[in-house]
């Protein structure tokens, strides 16, 4: 059988590698999004992260001001009770506010220490938080360029496949046998590829051995034969 470019098999067989061509392009085009969002979702954990450790930062700060606002409300509480030991009358009562402004300033120091120790560990809060946004900066600008590139390669693929399907509807006319062709189109819709050579016998696509009629019958011009197996388009090279 014929299967230069003038003959049905050949023009066929050209169809079918503008076919591919343009099934990869598809699956291609069709992985882009999710590939993009894979890049978005990267990039999504670092603003957590960064999310995260400015919410522990402000925390620390919170913290630290009420600490502050509580050992002033004392510190006023122990200028009061000064203010009232001038109008004590007994040794007794002033001793007892004496005892008084003892437990506060016990109170105060408590509160200064657990202030100190958040500002410590804001210190490791604020550390982090730089580390996490320089981290999210650094990223965001390689998904920026790697969205991009996605971004440029699909435009490139959707371009190529517009220009195959141009020459896809420039071939279709020419195949004389419209029964083939719907044959073909049945068949590759399956198939990676729906027309494949004979190679000593054995069919190209599932590489099974083929009855010696069937081999016969690829040989003879004017007819279109399919794999027992697999169920492609043979044609002898």
């Amino acid at each position: 059988m014929e299967t230069g470019t003038d003959s049905e098999i050949g023009k066929l067989l050209a169809l079918q590698e503008l076919d591919v061509r343009i099934r990869q392009i598809e699956r291609e085009l069709k992985d882009i999004p999710e590939r993009k969002k894979l890049e978005e979702d990267r990039l999504a954990t670092h603003k957590q992260d960064a999310t995260k450790a400015e919410d522990n930062q402000k925390g620390r700060q919170a913290s630290i001001k009420e600490l502050e606002l509580e050992v002033e409300s004392r510190r006023q509480k122990i200028l009061k009770i000064r203010g009232q030991q001038a109008e004590l009358k007994t040794n007794k009562e002033f001793q007892a506010t004496e005892s008084e402004i003892k437990s506060i300033q016990g109170e105060i120091k408590g509160l200064e220490d657990k202030e100190l120790e958040l500002m410590s560990n804001l210190e490791e809060a604020n550390r982090q938080l730089g580390d996490r946004k320089k981290s999210l900066a650094d990223e965001a600008a390689v998904v920026q360029r790697d969205v991009s590139v996605w971004d440029d390669r699909a435009a490139s693929l959707e371009k190529e496949v517009a220009g195959l399907r141009a020459q896809r509807q420039d071939v279709v006319p020419h195949i004389r046998e419209t029964a083939w062709l719907k044959l073909y189109e049945r068949v590759f819709t399956r198939k990676d590829r729906a027309l494949v050579p004979i190679e000593a016998g054995i069919c190209g696509g599932c590489h099974m051995q083929l009855p010696p009629y069937v081999v016969h019958d690829v040989k003879k011009q004017g007819t279109l034969v399919t794999c027992n197996y697999c169920g492609r388009l043979l044609f002898e090279k």
